[in-house]
């Protein structure tokens, strides 16, 4: 279906307020974006009152982990993982991870986010809620290895994600891709390491994985193998592939990591919700920022962040910058929709993603600027970052076709989800 923005607001690459463009696609793709004109299209929306924003990416996240959302609170990371999340875990069967997937996801696209990086098990459940709602996703099974001695051909984890990958990289059309990951330095060892980082350079992959989100985690892998987190992966091959590279949270990382992932071309997946619920720390995004590492937004898991609202996290990123820098300029408006749009669709290979522009995919949210949250409307860079939330998400639209439109989710049963997720947490209860 051919559809038409008509005189729509928009950001442009700079950050700039752009007023009155229309936006026209064409089932899949932007066609254009010009001046306004008149255009035969099957439905045409008056986006007089709308912001129109590159679909959002939320670069770091456990999808099936809705159904923890309040389950293991305020706990530092290693007791709320081993002591509750683990053996909670332990439990899981294919129905929860399906709805628990499916409502990460509706959640997603009501907060106008097209596309996520998850690392999680059961991935075969997850994917089904991917392709059934129509969103993009960046899959990898979560690989762990408690045996030093294992051989990587056994390790249950590794097998089923190159299953995954031979199955379903590039389905739905391309919309969901397989990536490769290692849970982290605390759950692995170096043979396994070796063994994904070898299956995924040889095809192309995304590599994921958990870097210093902790403190503990940090000087524990030190006092192991005389590295950091970072220096480990970076020795065993992890960030060698000419492949993108993500790596969740980076909280505790020192001046060298950070030079190893820009030169390595590692993208940080800033969590910044989860570390400060966690008290895992605050990552020194603009350190980053200014030695050359590429930043993108995540949110974690619902069970360590109880939402999964990037508009949220980009606020948060910004401001909690400035308050610990003592330096308002730092973060500026114009410059985060990138972090949750065009940085995020690199990490995630999907160049012709994250912009608005002709030929890039149509991946499109429009916000509300009539809300009593927006108004006044001066700049909109400042209105995206600083007065609007998730909330004012009108519609969400992935490869053209559109997913949730004024309360409606086109894709999803979303009653029978919310029926299905309070039923099941009382396995938790």
């Amino acid at each position: 279906m051919k559809i038409l923005f008509k005189n729509a607001n928009m950001i442009d690459k700079n950050g700039e307020s752009v007023k009155g463009v229309d936006i026209c696609t064409d089932g899949e793709y932007i066609l254009s974006v010009a001046s306004p004109a008149n255009t035969e299209v099957d439905r045409k929306i008056d986006a007089e009152n709308m912001l129109i924003i590159p679909g959002l990416y939320n670069c770091h996240t456990h999808l099936p982990m809705t159904v923890f959302k309040g389950y293991a609170e305020d706990m530092p990371l290693d007791k709320w993982l081993f002591d509750k999340i683990f053996p909670a875990e332990a439990k899981l069967n294919d129905i929860i991870v399906y709805y628990g997937a499916m409502s990460g996801i509706a959640e997603q696209i009501k907060n106008g986010v097209i596309s996520c990086s998850d690392m999680y098990g059961f991935s075969e459940n997850i994917l089904r809620s991917a392709d059934e709602s129509g969103i993009k996703l960046n899959l990898s099974n979560g690989t762990t290895s408690w045996d030093e001695n294992e051989n990587p051909k056994d390790n249950k984890n590794f097998t089923e994600a190159k299953e995954l990958y031979r199955n379903y990289h590039n389905s739905s059309n391309g919309r969901i891709k397989i990536d490769m990951s290692m849970h982290a330095e605390y759950t692995s060892h170096a043979n396994i390491i070796r063994a994904v980082s070898e299956f995924s350079h040889a095809n192309g992959l995304v590599n994921h994985v958990h870097i210093s989100e902790t403190k503990k985690e940090h000087d524990e892998c030190i006092g192991r193998h005389n590295m950091t987190p970072t220096e480990w992966f970076n020795s065993l091959g992890f960030f060698d592939s000419p492949s993108p590279k993500i790596a969740a949270h980076c909280v505790h990382i020192t001046e060298n990591d950070m030079d190893i992932m820009a030169e390595k071309g590692v993208t940080a997946a800033h969590c910044p919700s989860s570390n400060l619920k966690l008290a895992s720390g605050i990552a020194k995004i603009p350190e980053m920022l200014n030695k050359g590492v590429n930043i993108a937004m995540g949110t974690d898991g619902s069970a360590s962040n109880n939402n999964l609202d990037i508009l949220k996290e980009m606020y948060i990123a910004s401001v909690l910058q400035k308050g610990i820098t003592g330096d308002p300029t730092v973060m500026p408006a114009k410059d985060m929709l990138k972090l949750a749009t065009v940085n995020a669709a690199a990490a995630q290979g999907r160049g012709d993603c994250g912009s608005i522009e002709p030929g890039k995919k149509a991946d499109l949210a429009a916000l509300d600027l009539n809300s009593i949250e927006a108004v006044p409307v001066y700049d909109y860079s400042s209105a995206l970052l600083y007065s609007i939330t998730g909330r004012n998400v009108i519609m969400t639209m992935c490869d053209g076709k559109i997913l949730y439109e004024k309360g409606e989710f086109k894709t999803i049963d979303i009653e029978k989800v919310k029926y299905m997720i309070n039923k099941l947490s009382g396995l938790y209860k």
